[in-house]
């Protein structure tokens, strides 16, 4: 077999023009999700927004009276404005911490700096149910904060001030939102070059003139992109506020949830989910516009290991600050993850200081619970077949991008992974309309189509990531020296990719595992074991809560650890 035939499988063949309109069937996989999964349910949205409810059934005569009521509303518009203050406060509070962290890991940090950034990121893996009940535990009547404050005299009694208002939702948000602006911000510093602050050092600029004409314009892109994904996870949140907020942490994710919920008005409802995309659109591109990227980052990057490059007291003075402040921020992302977990093994309903006797009764507790044990039982399954869906289709979607001549392939993929960018109140909205018009029932079919149409696109960029960076000559070698092209895959391709895809897959396992927003919609009676978790907590609080989520933190934290080694020891390999 020729070599060009060989390389058939990794590039598009050159077709005479009579051949030009044959079927290049690794592409059709590709095109058939992108109108199964993403297109055809978007357009559903779209003409259900159209539709209109009489009598407790949809009338399927056009109109635009959903929109004419939107804009007419005056409850609309400050709901909207609300939803964008709750969640553009938190994302800028989360950034105003986070952007020095990750300065302060990425320029100042010489050693350990891979421990201080998965110490980070830790929070990110464990259950967002866990995080946000965690602030109730603190903020509650009863909780840590007021049995505090009573104790210590500087209150009569517990006020309800801190828990169910606006505050508190918003700090949540910012709890949320850290990692996720660290972890984007964190790879900007990295990678500026020690030379252009050596030469803006050289020129007799001081570090304020520094960071504003080197630094800043080199990472402020990076801190958009951050700023615009916490953005884009808070903002269709309704979990979170039906939390800590209550009436008064009422957001549009909230509303729209019940249009397709208590009040069954699916055309209204996909009229506000449109709304929320449009004016979400807006945000995130005035954004991304209002810090354009400055710059390339070339030549040498920042070291990893060695003493800082000037050694003055206002360098150690920087350090002493920049270690301060990370210590804070990481003590405030562990301290409630902490307390829930101690207070799993306390002997007493009450959820505050000082603690009862020890005891293991609540996770005893849990093993005689028949419904949070069919609930566990239907989160293995669904977690097994998303990661089996997102693992095979993301990594092959991966190599046709990459290795087949797709017409606007570009496009292609941002199509794919536009359920990452959708707000998940709308993806579960989506996911419902897709769903319902194939005639698939509520359960865990429709639990692993929605859970698989984001956790799908991860794999797949994380494949695609690893495949840009791969030596082309690699491949040629190989199929150059005889090998067909299935050795070449299995032999070079595959072990190279083999850890992006392993990655994806341990990610993919913690995301279904912990999904509540989109399975919400889906799930119907078959209730997986973080809706489970959700409804004991909506319906009346047990202690026993705590253990399930301190069992569910060992379990994201374990994946953590499993993915570290992997990647260790790919690391060690190449």
């Amino acid at each position: 077999m020729s070599r060009s035939a060989d390389m058939a499988l990794f590039a598009a063949p050159a077709m005479p023009a009579r051949f030009r309109f044959r079927i290049d069937w690794p592409q059709v996989p590709v095109y058939g999700w992108l109108a199964l999964i993403v297109l055809i349910p978007n357009l559903l949205l779209i003409g259900t927004s159209f539709l209109s409810v009489a009598g407790g059934r949809i009338k399927f005569e056009p109109t635009l009276a959903n929109y004419v009521r939107l804009w007419h509303s005056a409850g609309f518009w400050r709901l909207l404005e609300q939803t964008f203050q709750f969640s553009l406060l938190g994302a800028f509070l989360g950034a105003l911490v986070a952007y020095p962290m990750a300065y302060f890991v990425g320029r100042v940090v010489r050693n350990n700096r891979s421990i201080l950034t998965v110490l980070v990121l830790v929070p990110l893996w464990i259950s967002l149910l866990m995080r946000v009940f965690s602030w109730r535990l603190i903020l509650g009547q009863n909780g840590v904060l007021n049995s505090s404050l009573v104790s210590s005299g500087l209150l009569d009694g517990p006020s309800s001030a801190f828990l169910y208002t606006g505050s508190s939702v918003v700090l949540t948000f910012a709890y949320i939102s850290i990692p996720f602006i660290f972890v984007s911000t964190l790879n900007a510093f990295e990678k500026i070059p020690q030379s252009l602050i050596e030469a803006s050092q050289d020129l007799a600029a001081t570090t304020f003139q520094t960071f504003c004409h080197v630094i800043w314009p080199l990472t402020r892109r990076s801190l958009a992109i951050g700023f615009s994904l916490a953005f884009l996870v808070t903002v269709g949140d309704y979990v979170t506020p039906s939390m800590v907020g209550g009436i008064n942490g009422t957001t549009l994710g909230v509303l729209i949830s019940s249009q397709f919920g208590i009040a069954s008005n699916w055309p209204f409802g996909a009229a506000l989910s449109i709304a929320l995309i449009v004016a979400v659109s807006i945000v995130v591109a005035l954004v991304l516009w209002s810090c354009p990227q400055r710059g390339i980052f070339s030549g040498d990057e920042a070291p990893s290991s060695g003493p800082p490059p000037t050694a003055g007291e206002g360098h150690r003075l920087g350090f002493i600050g920049g270690a301060t402040l990370y210590g804070v921020v990481v003590a405030f992302l562990y301290a409630p993850l902490l307390l829930m977990v101690v207070f799993s093994f306390n002997d007493s309903t009450l959820q505050a200081f000082p603690l009862q006797a020890l005891t293991f009764k609540w996770y005893a507790e849990l093993a005689g619970n028949s419904g949070l044990i069919a609930a566990g039982q239907r989160s293995l399954i669904v977690a097994v077949c998303v990661v089996i869906i997102s693992s095979i289709v993301g990594t092959a979607f991966a190599l046709v991008l990459h290795y087949r001549n797709l017409l606007y392939s570009r496009a292609i993929e941002l199509l794919l992974t536009l359920p990452l960018a959708m707000p998940s109140v709308v993806l579960g909205i989506v996911m419902v309309l897709g769903t319902e018009i194939v005639g698939v029932p509520p359960g865990l079919a429709r639990v692993v189509i929605g859970q698989a149409s984001f956790i799908m696109p991860i794999t797949m960029l994380l494949v695609l990531t690893r495949l840009r960076r791969l030596d082309p000559s690699l491949l040629e070698a190989s199929l150059d020296l005889g090998a067909s092209r299935l050795q070449s895959f299995l032999l070079i391709v595959l072990p190279l990719i083999r850890g992006a895809a392993i990655g994806g897959m341990l990610l993919g396992l913690t995301l279904s595992a912990d999904e509540v927003m989109v399975t919400l919609f889906l799930a119907g009676p078959s209730q997986t074991l973080p809706i489970w978790v959700f409804n004991q907590m909506r319906f009346g609080f047990t202690p026993s809560v705590n253990a399930v989520f301190t069992l569910l933190g060992l379990f994201a934290l374990s994946t953590v650890l499993i993915g570290q080694v992997i990647a260790r020891r790919r690391a060690v390999e190449t």
